[in-house]
């Protein structure tokens, strides 16, 4: 864990995981509820255009649930952050979706809780079944866009060892303020695009995992390098945490560190959820 790191931070990211930590039994169990708080407007205004998430979230494998909101063919993944719920996770691609993806054809969503560990040793995560419903479900696809955040790029690294050649070749991977310990030059080359992101305010600094963000990018040549704009973002002078959170809200709730389960889940009073890098990628052309 990073200097400084909070001994219960929801988004801490070791500064080194370079091997491949034990696996460990899956029981199929899911934790927490599996359905988001109720939509704001913006979903609201989203599902008037056609698009429609008011469904039930079904699970797929322990830690790994699906909706379809009848949109498109194309496919999101979203890995949370260390200790993130499943309605975490549920409530933040739905946000993401709502107010971006879906104009992307994204009619698919898969929401993956964050490890309970932040290097993801025990390997927890139904990776290997979200992997096999890919192969069938990705044939439809033009892309499949995995967003994970923080330790959840632990995570999202596992399914790369799992997914088929043919589904790799369809993703756009956005690792945001997260950790890797299974990407390979081979592997980033052969996906569509892979971005590292960090967040800087002006003001405030950057981001917590910014030194491992350029580190990553540096290891990788095929790889991209975002930093999100968070300039007006609240945190307070040097809160790395803060700005952690930064690339899920443009205003996180507490301006001192990160509040993972209001970050991830309140997108009213003006907060909006942060989604830039995607627009990147749809400039590079990778969307």
């Amino acid at each position: 864990m990073e200097t400084g790191a909070p001994s219960t931070d929801a988004g801490a990211v070791p500064e080194s995981s370079t091997s491949s930590p034990p696996d460990a039994a899956r029981d199929g169990a899911t934790d927490g509820p599996t359905t988001p708080p109720p939509p704001d407007a913006s979903t609201q205004d989203a599902a008037e255009g056609g698009w429609d998430a008011s469904g039930p979230w079904t699970s797929v494998s322990y830690g790994v649930t699906t909706k379809d909101t009848g949109t498109g063919n194309d496919i999101v993944i979203a890995y949370g952050g260390y200790t993130a719920t499943d309605a975490d996770s549920q409530a933040w691609v739905t946000q993401m979706t709502s107010v971006r993806l879906a104009q992307l054809a994204v009619g698919h969503m898969y929401a993956v809780r964050g490890p309970k560990d932040p290097d993801y040793s025990s390997r927890e995560i139904g990776n290997s079944e979200l992997a096999a419903a890919l192969a069938s479900q990705a044939m439809a696809s033009s892309h499949v866009i995995v967003i994970a955040h923080s330790s959840g790029g632990f995570v999202a690294d596992e399914l790369f060892t799992f997914a088929d050649a043919s589904v790799i070749a369809k993703i756009a991977y956005f690792n945001l303020d997260g950790g890797s310990w299974a990407l390979t030059d081979a592997l980033v080359g052969s996906m569509r695009g892979v971005y590292f992101c960090n967040a800087h305010d002006s003001v405030a600094g950057d981001s917590e995992n910014t030194s491992s963000d350029e580190s990553l990018h540096a290891s990788f040549p095929a790889s991209h390098f975002f930093t999100v704009d968070a300039d007006g973002s609240g945190c307070d002078p040097g809160a790395g945490w803060c700005l952690h959170d930064t690339l899920i809200t443009n205003h996180p709730h507490d301006p001192t560190t990160f509040d993972l389960d209001l970050d991830y889940t309140d997108f009213t009073g003006g907060r909006q959820v942060v989604t830039s890098y995607i627009d990147q990628a749809v400039s590079d052309g990778v969307l």
